[in-house]
């Protein structure tokens, strides 16, 4: 049977193809995560970590109604890792040490300048190859967090 390649180049990190975890709750532990990685996933978008933990005990799929219409579906999905800053760590860099390449992404989100200064030193430290910065999380309300850095040219800056 005859392969084709289909690595990329992107942002001068090589990938062995164009497919990626996305940074939600299934790219969120290491066992999806590495599962993911074994079925040929070039790479992953590690779930947004952060110093912050939200308190979110929502259900994850409920029966809701739309125009009359029941249907079960995800509910308040959760904007970033409920997980310690410090499990997230280790499993990028369990990740790193038994897939070491695949590609890992680790989207990170602070509260302020020095938060995201320290999470882009850590999650380099722990082996990810890219940092995403989530200046687009439109659940996160704080003025240095999500949407709201995004939407402030000043603040992306920094």
């Amino acid at each position: 049977m005859k392969t084709k390649d289909l690595s990329i180049n992107f942002c001068g990190v090589k990938c062995e193809n164009p497919f990626f975890l996305s940074s939600s709750p299934v790219g969120g532990c290491y066992d999806m995560c590495a599962k993911a990685l074994e079925a040929g996933w070039g790479g992953i978008v590690y779930k947004t970590i952060g110093f912050y933990i939200p308190n979110e005990v929502s259900p994850r799929f409920d029966n809701t109604r739309k125009e009359s219409t029941s249907f079960v579906g995800f509910k308040n999905m959760e904007q970033i890792s409920t997980h310690p800053l410090e499990e997230n760590l280790e499993s990028i860099r369990r990740l790193k040490e038994n897939y070491p390449t695949k590609v890992l992404i680790a989207s990170i989100m602070g509260e302020n300048e020095q938060e995201w200064t320290d999470l882009a030193k850590m999650v380099t430290e722990a082996g990810a190859d890219i940092i995403e910065c989530n200046f687009s999380c439109p659940q996160m309300t704080s003025h240095e967090m999500g949407s709201d850095v995004g939407q402030n040219p000043a603040l992306v800056k920094s």
